[in-house]
């Protein structure tokens, strides 16, 4: 069994991803078939399979709308920066967020967790409509 799969049945047994969230994973991993090749950038998203933006976009009535590109490089740089926090600002950091119900110890993160983010990230979508007629779409692509 090649390591990847391992990483994923490992976060199931630990509890870090749903059954659903693994298979969907474990279906990324398998071979796909070849496409035409694109240019450069769309060619190394699509060997990835991970979405490279996540989008939010509002639809007011009132006309105040919303359109947001996030490039998901951003999570990746951002991983690579929080080695540069300095420990005690790192301590603090963690602590804040436990005391508001996140439990995670960002120190802890490294880029194999970050994939496996994006991967879950690949199928996320979110979408409110509002009693306003207010439309709001979170999604990834």
């Amino acid at each position: 069994m090649n390591q990847e799969r391992i990483r994923i049945l490992d976060l199931l047994a630990a509890g870090k991803i749903t059954a659903e969230e693994a298979a969907r994973l474990l279906d990324a991993l398998e071979p796909r078939p070849a496409t035409p090749k694109p240019d450069e950038n769309t060619a190394k998203a699509a060997s990835t399979g991970l979405p490279k933006f996540m989008y939010v976009k509002v639809v007011s009535v009132k006309g105040d709308n919303v359109n947001v590109k996030i490039p998901l490089s951003l999570v990746r740089a951002g991983l690579k920066l929080t080695s540069l926090i300095p420990p005690q600002a790192m301590d603090q950091i963690n602590k804040s967020m436990a005391e508001h119900g996140m439990s995670m110890d960002l120190s802890n993160l490294k880029g194999e967790d970050v994939e496996d983010l994006l991967a879950a990230l690949r199928e996320m979508e979110i979408n409110v409509d509002a009693k306003s007629g207010d439309n709001i779409r979170v999604y990834s692509a």
